[in-house]
């Protein structure tokens, strides 16, 4: 289900993963968005980060879905809502889905934070940000009472939104 080395075509610039590169070049006349984001609607860091990311969204190339939504896992065929929930999940417009970093990496891209995009293919990071990513979101629910409500306000007052 990872991208493994399958070879995907987006925006001309080559981002290293443990696996090769991941080439993309969407067509930008195409109506439907370039990558589908599913995330945890009920986790305030999940949130914070979806509004971030939605507010540089200028090209409307990524599409949200909160995976507690009706139908929000039709598009994720075979995940239950407890492996969605479980970590980040994107589908490319191709139809190839992507888990954990790999789908920031490519949202990251999306959205023209290249130089995150580009840290976070780092080859020799990859079992450190992996790791990381992994003990994130097995514990998000903690760090949000912690640190949940402070991230949307500081989302929702650099990015003036306060949704999706």
């Amino acid at each position: 289900m990872l991208i493994g080395s399958k070879k995907l075509a987006h925006s001309k610039m080559t981002y290293p993963n443990d696996s090769g590169s991941i080439q993309m070049n969407p067509n930008p006349n195409s109506a439907s968005p370039h990558l589908t984001l599913f995330y945890d609607g009920s986790c305030p860091l999940c949130k914070a980060e979806m509004i971030f990311l939605s507010a540089r969204n200028k090209a409307g190339k990524l599409e949200f879905k909160d995976v507690r939504q009706p139908h929000a896992l039709d598009a994720l065929a075979g995940v239950s809502c407890e492996t969605a929930l479980a970590n980040i999940h994107a589908v490319t417009q191709e139809g190839t889905t992507l888990i954990g970093v790999e789908a920031f990496q490519l949202a990251y891209a999306t959205v023209d934070l290249k130089l995150l995009s580009w840290f976070l293919g780092i080859k020799a990071l990859q079992p450190m940000l992996r790791y990381g990513y992994t003990l994130f979101a097995k514990n998000r629910f903690t760090l949000s009472k912690v640190f949940g409500a402070l991230a949307l306000k500081v989302v929702k007052l650099i990015t003036k939104k306060d949704r999706i």
